[in-house]
């Protein structure tokens, strides 16, 4: 079996955040959807930064370490300072809303709009040519 692409990540995103497909009813149901939704669209965030580097540097893409891959992006073979600043902001944002604490509330579906919204916008920026 493949991987999931990023692409797909974030349309099994949409569709919980929808409440629709396979999952989408018994996600919101049983009040797990937030948390799910979230550890996709971080999903969809990690498989883009590693299709970038397989395309512009794939020694960097068998880096087991995301956090350098991340760290990397704003280096010379990176797409720029913007980039790596957002892709690590959407980042540490999605990995505190995928982790459950008693103390906290879910996300919303207004805030993971808005995460899915920015990783669609970063996929699309990682997929474009290096300078």
């Amino acid at each position: 079996m493949t991987a999931p692409t990023p692409r797909r990540c974030l349309a099994a995103a949409d569709q919980l955040l929808r409440g629709a497909g396979p999952l989408g009813t018994s996600a919101v149901t049983a009040g797990w959807w937030p948390r799910a939704c979230a550890c996709l669209i971080r999903i969809a965030l990690e498989r883009g930064i590693d299709d970038y580097w397989r395309r512009v540097r794939p020694a960097v893409a068998k880096c087991r370490q995301g956090r350098a891959k991340q760290l990397m992006l704003r280096g010379r073979l990176g797409p720029g300072a913007e980039v790596a600043r957002r892709v690590t902001f959407a980042w540490t944002t999605l990995s505190a809303a995928a982790h459950h604490h008693c103390y906290e509330l879910a996300p919303t579906a207004a805030e993971l709009r808005r995460l899915h919204a920015e990783v669609s916008t970063l996929l699309t920026r990682l997929g474009e040519e290096p300078r």
